[in-house]
């Protein structure tokens, strides 16, 4: 493997955890949802649930990252093409949330300051973290993740606690248009952040212990999807029929936390968490992209491909949109449709395929929790 570093199942875990907060609530699916889109979320997380089953099962089988799986599976000539797709979703992905966070700080933050700015500098620091490898990740998610879910309780707390600030009425009458409309919103959050979890068939090869991965990591998913299920019936409750015209719902909220005129406006808690945990999430997708290009190409090390790779996805996530209304557009209503073949076709085929072919676990890769300990 060009990876030589090892995490250990609970920073596994925490990575997973920090890559789902990321920048899942930056933008919500109320307009379809509306009042219900706590319900959504909860549909999405069982649904993710399955797809992180999907995943997990696909890496356990194959025991090296996605693309060498690919090619040892499917050969050069059909595995090249497939293994072209999955590095293609990364490095879209890894864009996307490049873009993501840059709009919320030229919107919300430094209006004056030029978009390309942002995009520069975060690119830039998540390439020093990529070419220190896994463990770098590994230890970044274990020091972060604890902070970006205090950050986030605290938040729901400083909300609550504000008086006459949250109406649970707002979320009634439950199921006013049917479920047809929470179904629909439901597919967009599967498909961001849940299904974009199939990046972790990369990291899985390299975790100590990884046979009790499962547990870990459905118990990560799951606390994570209440929580954003929490978070998104706590939007709704402040802001009410409001939260469909408000740009980032969560700063929309947080800028209204009001305790005794001391504690005020406290929107640097939704810009920290989104800072961070889309740091860890670009992290994780540029990381992958690196190091399946080394393995597709036959390169001994992918360091030598971050700066480059790093200037390919600085550049598409500056071209990718024109405006934040192209981003909300794309967001809910083309990117669920254009991500689930890569979040869950080309998984179950090849899943599918490994099984029919009889692949089984490399001895070298089945045993990678013994080469190192932690």
């Amino acid at each position: 493997m060009r990876e030589e570093g090892r995490i250990s199942l609970q920073q596994l875990a925490v990575l997973l955890g920090s890559f789902l907060i990321g920048s899942s609530t930056i933008l919500l699916p109320t307009v379809k949802a509306r009042q219900d889109s706590w319900l959504a979320v909860l549909a999405a997380l069982v649904a993710g649930l399955g797809v992180t089953w999907l995943w997990l099962a696909l890496a356990r089988l194959l025991g090296v990252p996605a693309v060498s799986g690919i090619l040892g599976t499917l050969g050069p000539y059909l595995g090249t093409p497939m293994a072209l797709l999955f590095l293609w979703y990364y490095l879209h992905l890894g864009a996307l949330v490049v873009r993501n966070i840059s709009e919320i700080y030229v919107t919300a933050v430094m209006p004056e300051t030029p978009i390309v700015v942002f995009i520069g500098v975060i690119v830039l620091l998540a390439g020093f973290a990529v070419r220190g490898g896994v463990e770098v990740l590994g230890r970044l998610a274990e020091f972060l993740f604890p902070l970006l879910f205090l950050a986030v309780l605290t938040g729901h707390i400083l909300v609550m606690a504000t008086p006459g600030l949250v109406h649970w009425e707002y979320l009634r009458p439950v199921l006013e248009r049917g479920p047809v409309p929470v179904l629909q919103a439901a597919f967009t959050v599967f498909a961001f952040p849940f299904g974009e979890t199939v990046l972790f068939i990369n990291l899985v090869p390299f975790t100590l212990d990884r046979n009790r991965a499962g547990r870990s990591l459905i118990l990560i998913t799951t606390v994570i999807g209440l929580l954003l299920t929490g978070t998104t019936a706590l939007h709704i409750a402040t802001l009410g029929a409001d939260i469909a015209r408000v740009n980032f719902p969560g700063l929309a909220v947080l800028r209204q936390v009001n305790l005794a005129e001391f504690l005020t406006r406290m929107e640097v808690i939704g810009i920290f968490v989104w800072t961070f945990g889309t740091f860890l999430k670009i992290c994780v997708c540029y990381w992958a992209l690196a190091l399946g290009l080394a393995e597709l190409g036959g390169l001994a090390d992918y360091r030598p491909l971050v700066l480059p790779l790093g200037v390919i996805m600085a550049a598409l996530s500056i071209l990718i949109y024109d405006n934040f209304a192209g981003m909300v557009v794309t967001a809910i209503s083309l990117y669920p449709v254009y991500a689930f073949p890569f979040q869950v076709v080309l998984p179950l085929l090849m899943l599918i395929c490994a099984k029919l072919r009889g692949v089984q676990t490399p001895p070298a890769a089945a045993h990678v929790e013994e080469e190192r300990q932690p």
